[in-house]
């Protein structure tokens, strides 16, 4: 794969790998579970032109740090964030969230006081309950499941990730998103991680959007497989003046199901945003 996570930042919860590419408005992309920056890969590449664009591997996720111990819940991601945004001197800088990341963009602004220039969700984490009934059982049973061999956890990942998408992942596309969560040290990664599922934080989100006076866009995959259609319409009734835009023939992964149009309809929000 072309995409690049060579840089490096310390952080409270680990070292994160993140990058930068491109010129023009900064725009930070966040990944969800169980993913990396490389899901942005297709957009990053349609964007670069017009903006400053900024990505990065969740603690725990990706080329980032795993350890044992290791803090990975939802509240953590946002304050890494602030720490990422901080570091970077980014100052009200388009934020655009996936899955987890869309609770990491809205708790960064939300709880952990970003301010931002919008806010982009897809797809999001935002409101309870949230899990797949899979999710879920793994995470009641965490300690089984991590002690799984290898080539069960890989294809138990690889078929979980398959229920999020519309079309069949390219193969490299596929073993490069599992292999961080491969050997002793990915495979314990992961399953750490939905072990701290943070449903409370989700709880404090919600109860705050009524209060978001900041530009809110959502992007929902119509085939979303994961986080059904209806929370998209249940969170743009939450916030106020919130804009929603469905992308047909695309599931939980919409930004990997139809790049294109998720870059230009990301495009056409923040050139709103921006004036242009």
């Amino acid at each position: 794969m072309s995409h690049q996570v060579t840089r490096r930042q310390q952080t409270t919860v680990g070292e994160i790998a993140w990058d930068v590419g491109g010129s023009g408005p900064d725009v930070v992309l966040v990944h969800g579970t169980p993913t990396r920056s490389l899901v942005w890969q297709g957009v990053i590449e349609r964007l670069r032109e017009r903006y400053r664009i900024h990505w990065l591997d969740l603690p725990g996720y990706g080329e980032s740090e795993q350890f044992e111990g290791q803090e990975v819940r939802l509240r953590s991601f946002a304050r890494v964030l602030r720490e990422f945004l901080s570091e970077r001197g980014l100052q009200q800088p388009h934020l655009v969230g996936h899955d987890f990341g869309a609770a990491a963009v809205m708790g960064a602004h939300l709880i952990e006081a970003v301010p931002v220039a919008s806010i982009t969700v897809a797809d999001g984490v935002l409101l309870s309950p949230w899990g797949t009934p899979f999710s879920r059982h793994v995470r009641e049973h965490e300690a089984v499941f991590a002690a799984v061999p290898e080539y069960i956890h890989r294809a138990v990942l690889a078929a979980h990730l398959g229920t999020g998408v519309v079309r069949p992942l390219p193969a490299a596309l596929e073993q490069a998103l599992i292999e961080p969560w491969t050997g002793p040290e990915g495979q314990a990664a992961y399953y750490r991680q939905v072990g701290q599922y943070d449903y409370e934080y989700t709880d404090w989100l919600e109860a705050r959007y009524p209060s978001l006076d900041v530009p809110v866009n959502i992007l929902w995959g119509e085939q979303d497989g994961w986080v059904a259609l209806n929370e998209a319409y249940r969170l743009r009734d939450m916030i106020p003046d919130a804009g929603l835009r469905l992308l047909p023939d695309a599931g939980h992964f919409s930004m990997l199901d139809c790049p294109g149009l998720f870059a230009r309809e990301l495009d056409w929000i923040l050139r709103g945003h921006i004036g242009e």
